[in-house]
C-alpha cells in the first residue's frame, strides 16, 4: 500500500508542477498580449489556451490523488486540521479564480480584448493562492 500511496504522491507533486506553471504563466502571458500586433496575438493566445488546458488538467488530477492521499495515509485526519481547513479555502479560491479568469480569457480569445486585465488579475491571485496552498500544506502535514 504504501507504494501504491507513495506513487498517487508523486502524481500529485508533478500536477502541482504543472497547475503551478500554467498559474505563474498566465497572468504574464496576458500582459503579453496587451498592445501585441494581430499575429503575435494569435500566437500567444494559443499558448494560452495550451496553459489553460493542462492547468484545469491538472486541477482535476490533483483534485482526485489528493482526498485519496488524504484517506490512505492519514484517515482524513491531518497533523494540524487548523492549516488544513486554511489549505483546503486556499483550494476553493484557486478553483474560483480558474473558473472567472479563464471565462475572461475565453472572452479574450473572441475577440474582447478588454477582459485580459480581469482574466490577469485572477491568474496572478491564483498564483498566490496555490503558494498559500503549497504553505499550508506544509503546515498541515509536517
Amino acid at each position: 500500500m504504501d507504494i501504491l500511496i507513495n506513487l498517487l504522491f508523486w502524481v500529485h507533486l508533478v500536477m502541482l508542477v504543472v497547475g503551478g506553471a500554467s498559474a505563474v504563466a498566465m497572468p504574464v502571458l496576458n500582459k503579453k498580449l496587451q498592445g501585441a500586433s494581430p499575429e503575435v496575438a494569435r500566437s500567444l493566445m494559443e499558448v494560452g489556451q495550451r496553459l489553460m488546458v493542462s492547468g484545469r488538467g491538472a486541477l482535476v488530477i490533483l483534485l482526485i490523488t489528493g482526498p485519496l492521499i488524504f484517506w490512505l495515509r492519514w484517515s482524513f485526519t491531518a497533523p494540524n486540521m487548523t492549516w488544513f481547513g486554511i489549505k483546503m479555502l486556499l483550494v476553493i479560491v484557486l478553483i474560483v479564480c480558474m473558473i472567472v479568469g479563464g471565462i475572461a480569457y475565453k472572452k479574450a480569445l473572441a475577440g474582447d480584448m478588454s477582459t485580459l486585465p480581469r482574466a490577469r488579475l485572477f491568474g496572478q491571485i491564483s498564483g498566490l493562492a496555490l503558494a498559500g496552498v503549497v504553505l499550508a500544506a506544509v503546515f498541515s502535514f509536517s
